[in-house]
């Protein structure tokens, strides 16, 4: 049964977990392997408590939508909530264990545990309150602050919060948020069925689609400006990202940006550009270090 638990906190797949491109971002400017370890078993635990939390509390609108894990959700619902706690417990133990900035790091932990809990539950809080996934304002706000308090607070495992760790999260948030927005699509027969006012209800594919470019553009902007990358590797990241980018962008606006088996190569390139922005900070990051030894 847990190992079942397990399986399915690791869906969706994020730039954290079950990749671990998040962490080995941290090791390349760090140099810290057990950083990297610690950090990855933070959001092993942290994305589970997460994404079990959120597929156990809509169990019965994903079994209307007919997925697999709905009905042994409903029956093991008690167990399942028991296995959410103790996942969030086991993380905040990590971060006092592992963070090297422990009053932010709490600070973050606090912020994002408390918002990823009520964004999700309808068993408690949400019997009474409308829960903050089913409106898209409500929705976004959420997705704001935790993405940036989590990237903080997975900075620290690393090192203290600097200018550095900074950019570090505004950059993975804007990154994790694009990706946020191509989601959201996925979900809407599921949220209309619900009677939900998500983003996949309320705006139209196409629109979701800008926000999640709009919100990349701004990730490889910063990244090339911050200090995770000097001159001259920030104009190398930007030569192996934005020519794709750009190409992507032209298709997307000649086909007025409907979502359609038109554009769905370039859909794909985009989306895979995500995790080779990454791959490619964490590399040039790890040859400016070589370079200066």
């Amino acid at each position: 049964m847990i190992l079942k638990f397990l399986k399915i906190g690791s869906k969706p797949a994020t730039i954290a977990y079950p990749l671990p491109l998040v962490s080995f971002l941290g090791f390349c400017l760090s140099g810290d392997l057990m950083s990297f370890i610690v950090s990855y078993l933070f959001a092993l635990f942290f994305f589970t408590a997460i994404n079990l939390w959120n597929h156990t509390n809509d169990a019965e609108d994903d079994l209307r939508a007919g997925r697999a894990e709905a009905e042994f959700l409903i029956h093991k619902r008690t167990e399942a909530t028991a296995f959410v706690i103790s996942c969030y417990v086991i993380s905040s133990l990590l971060v006092v264990w592992g963070s090297k900035d422990k009053e932010i790091a709490l600070l973050a932990f606090l912020i994002s545990a408390l918002l990823t809990w009520t964004y999700s539950d309808k068993i408690f809080v949400g019997r009474f309150l409308r829960r903050l996934k089913e409106d898209y304002r409500t929705e976004i706000l959420t997705y704001l602050i935790t993405t940036t308090s989590f990237f903080l607070l997975f900075w620290t495992f690393f090192s203290k919060v600097s200018m550095i760790g900074i950019s570090f999260a505004l950059v993975l948030a804007a990154i994790y948020l694009s990706g946020f927005f191509l989601k959201d699509i996925k979900d809407i027969s599921a949220d209309v069925e619900a009677g939900y006012q998500t983003l996949a209800v309320v705006f139209p594919p196409g629109t979701l689609l800008k926000f999640s470019v709009f919100s990349f553009a701004v990730a490889i902007i910063l990244a090339a400006i911050s200090p995770l990358l000097t001159f001259p590797s920030n104009l190398v990241f930007l030569s192996i990202i934005l020519i794709p980018l750009l190409y992507c962008i032209i298709i997307f606006h000649r086909h007025k940006w409907k979502i359609n088996k038109n554009i769905l190569p370039e859909l794909k390139i985009y989306t895979k550009l995500h995790i080779l922005s990454i791959l490619s900070i964490a590399g040039l990051s790890c040859f400016k270090s070589l370079w200066l030894l």
